[in-house]
């Protein structure tokens, strides 16, 4: 999203001469311009292990461009931890408060586990869901 861009030092992603910092969504600079949907290392690239580089296996992400990610998406949590409502007034996700923190119950289960308001996958989905709201 343009707030997040808006938001990075001037140092961070330097776009290429006579640029802006985006273009249709994605990073002008080279090195970002996959983030969030990041290509993996092909398999004639190496990657670094504490001093020692090894073939990639062909899945492995790139680190700056993975990091930047990483802090994108939790950029988005924050902005949508209490919801998101459109430029209608209408409530577009209901946030991710609701998916994380557990539900006050007077009565404990009788499976003896804890509930928790939603599913790992429902975080996941709703977590995917976001970063293709703000893509979009």
């Amino acid at each position: 999203p343009q707030q997040f861009v808006d938001e990075l030092p001037e140092d961070i992603a330097p776009p290429p001469a006579g640029k802006s910092k985006t273009e249709f969504g994605f990073f002008t600079n080279e090195e970002f311009a996959s983030v969030p949907n990041i290509i993996p290392l092909g398999m004639d690239e190496f990657i670094e292990i504490n001093g020692t580089f090894i073939p990639a296996f062909g899945f492995e992400l790139p680190e700056r461009p993975a990091r930047m990610t990483q802090i994108l998406t939790s950029w988005v949590v924050k902005r949508a931890w209490n919801g998101l409502v459109g430029i209608d007034g209408e409530v577009k996700f209901g946030g991710f408060r609701e998916l994380f923190e557990e539900e006050e119950i007077e009565e404990p289960p009788t499976s003896g586990s804890r509930i928790l308001n939603g599913t790992w996958i429902t975080y996941f989905m709703a977590l995917a869901a976001t970063l293709l709201f703000f893509n979009a």
